[in-house]
């Protein structure tokens, strides 16, 4: 090691002690010695950002990279002082230049996520300058890679398509695990709300329902799924029902609460035999960074075959927590169903891959949780909402749509608790904005119209309440910051609807749950239309723009007889639409008509 190499090494220990004084006198030797070290450049242009000097950080850092631009931590650094002196076109393409120089290996792929991240902060004309960008220099190789990146940074719906188009026309390419996380990669963010530009209803009534077949038919014959099938002749009668989800996470995830009451009702109520199939088919952390986090969770204690309990009752569940998508992994489930030989096989979701295996030999009816045109393969198809329709499906997805309401059963809890035991303030209306994903949900748009909503009024506060890692930190740069709490989980979210002025909804497809609850304590919703919080609430609660938005929540805020009415609307809504014993009571007899269907 020669001298330069040992001062910057004896630089960089300080400077990681935090002894920035030393390490930038050392860096400044470094330079007298080699001027224009791009190492010493680098670091000192660091430590001028990490001291607030962020003009200086990228004049030095620009250097730096001038003498080494093949660096991506170089770039990555040059974005964030560019972005801290207000730049912010610049920071975007300094931030896509690190993107082109990462490998889609090991650690490095790691930092896709939090470079793609990084970009999405700013305007659409600013993220579409860094896809391009990206877009003309990618090296990573992976057409499938490169597309869900160019979508994850500017969210047009072109480099999906051309992503299904390249899988479709040459699917021998593609394993089926990359199929698999490709797919889903697509669903959730798509279900985030994330497209921003393109014809997005196109895409999910055409190549993306094709996309889905294909990866379904794919995963059957080269995992020798067929040949493990028995063809179910019609029966007179739903005795036995294997529910297939995609994942089970246990008390505090809805879609699993929803699943097991479904089982225990047809179980209970109506004498069947249920299993719950918990796949964990989803992808699985490491194998896709497009796929959001939260959809790949497996609850480890849920393994084998096991029963489990809620709402007084207990279910027998299969559970396979590998965390893989393989052929093994498939025979096992395949063979567990096959050796269950249900009567009928509810598909959970609309995106069900392993309930789909048997959509060729055996009655599936899909059950959706979320509302709109599900790629579901299954033999009927039923709504999510009370106004669902088929207008506008292809034939064969029309053809088999069938009416339905999701219904809900409330949780325990409505305790009469005050605003003050969830700490907020006594005085003045408060806003309740609710969900498990709202990093992701309240967006920089929804968090600008909060803040446009407190500069309308005064007195009001607004209380994000559902478990979070970065929204806080987002909510502190608020111009009314002081009047924006974010609560973290919270425990009885009824007895929080009853001391709340009305629920806000971000523009998101899922929230299905958190708005039929607030519906059932009279809580106003306030929503635009689409999504499920929409479907959930229907025409009363929801409004066509922006400055409706406003005004809607500021007459619920200052009009106590308007409250009152849609207050009553709400309660009406949710005895209309909430029924959960009668909508498994429908689910039967759907069932029923799907099992004599040929």
């Amino acid at each position: 090691m020669d001298m330069i190499e040992q001062t910057l090494a004896v630089a960089t220990e300080h400077h990681r002690a935090g002894r920035t004084d030393e390490a930038e006198r050392l860096y400044r030797d470094v330079l007298n010695a080699s001027p224009g070290h791009p190492d010493a450049l680098h670091l000192l242009g660091v430590i001028a950002l990490q001291s607030g000097r962020s003009q200086d950080a990228a004049e030095m850092i620009g250097q730096a990279v001038a003498g080494d631009g093949g660096s991506a931590l170089f770039q990555a650094n040059l974005g964030h002082a560019l972005h801290a002196c207000g730049r912010t076109r610049e920071a975007a393409l300094s931030f896509a230049r690190a993107l082109t120089l990462l490998t889609n290996q090991g650690e490095s792929w790691g930092n896709v996520g939090a470079l793609a991240n990084l970009i999405r902060r700013y305007d659409d004309d600013t993220r579409k300058a860094a896809a391009a960008e990206v877009d003309a220099h990618y090296s990573m190789g992976d057409v499938m890679r490169r597309h869900s990146l160019l979508f994850l940074l500017d969210g047009d719906i072109a480099h999906y398509r051309r992503l299904v188009q390249a899988v479709l026309d040459e699917p021998l390419r593609f394993s089926v695990p990359s199929l698999h996380y490709a797919y889903w990669g697509m669903a959730m963010r798509l279900f985030q709300g994330e497209a921003r530009s393109g014809d997005i209803g196109g895409f999910t009534g055409g190549e993306y329902r094709r996309f889905y077949r294909l990866l379904v038919e794919e995963t059957s014959r080269r995992y020798g799924i067929a040949v493990r099938l028995r063809r179910a002749q019609p029966r007179d009668a739903v005795r036995k029902v294997a529910l297939v989800t995609n994942q089970m996470l246990g008390q505090g995830h809805q879609p699993t609460v929803d699943a097991f009451d479904y089982a225990r009702r047809l179980q209970n109520d109506h004498g069947c035999e249920v299993v719950i199939v918990n796949p964990n088919a989803m992808a699985i952390a490491g194998e896709n960074g497009f796929v959001p986090e939260y959809s790949y969770n497996v609850t480890e204690e849920y393994d084998g075959e096991q029963t489990i309990g809620a709402f007084g009752a207990r279910v027998r569940m299969l559970s396979f927590p590998q965390k893989h998508f393989d052929e093994e992994k498939l025979h096992a489930i395949v063979d567990a169903v096959e050796g269950f030989d249900p009567d009928v096989i509810l598909s959970f979701g609309a995106s069900n891959v392993v309930a789909d295996l048997f959509a060729r030999t055996r009655p599936v009816v899909c059950l959706p949780t979320s509302s709109g045109l599900p790629p579901s393969l299954a033999r009927l198809l039923l709504g999510y909402g009370p106004e669902d329709s088929a207008a506008g499906w292809p034939d064969d997805a029309r053809e088999r749509f069938r009416p339905f309401s999701f219904g809900w059963t409330l949780p325990e809890g409505g305790a009469p608790l005050l605003r003050g035991d969830f700490g907020l303030d006594d005085e003045g209306p408060v806003f309740a904005v609710v969900g498990n994903r709202l990093d992701q949900e309240a967006g920089p748009e929804f968090l600008a119209r909060i803040d446009a909503l407190l500069d309308r009024l005064p007195s009001a506060h607004v209380a994000f309440a559902g478990a979070t890692e970065t929204l806080p930190e987002r909510l502190k740069a608020l111009r009314n910051a002081g009047r924006v709490d974010s609560l973290g989980h919270v425990d009885d979210i009824r007895a929080f609807y009853r001391v709340v002025t009305a629920y806000l909804n971000p523009q998101r497809q899922g929230g299905g749950g958190s708005a039929a609850f607030a519906l059932a304590e009279g809580l106003p919703v306030v929503t635009f239309g689409g999504g499920d919080v929409a479907g959930v609430a229907g025409a009363a609660f929801t409004v066509a723009d922006e400055a409706a938005f406003i005004e809607r929540a500021a007459t619920l805020a200052g009009d106590a007889a308007f409250r009152a009415r849609q207050s009553d609307e709400a309660k009406a809504r949710f005895a209309q639409t909430g029924d959960r014993a009668r909508s498994a009571e429908r689910l039967l007899a759907y069932a029923l008509e799907a099992q004599q269907r040929v």
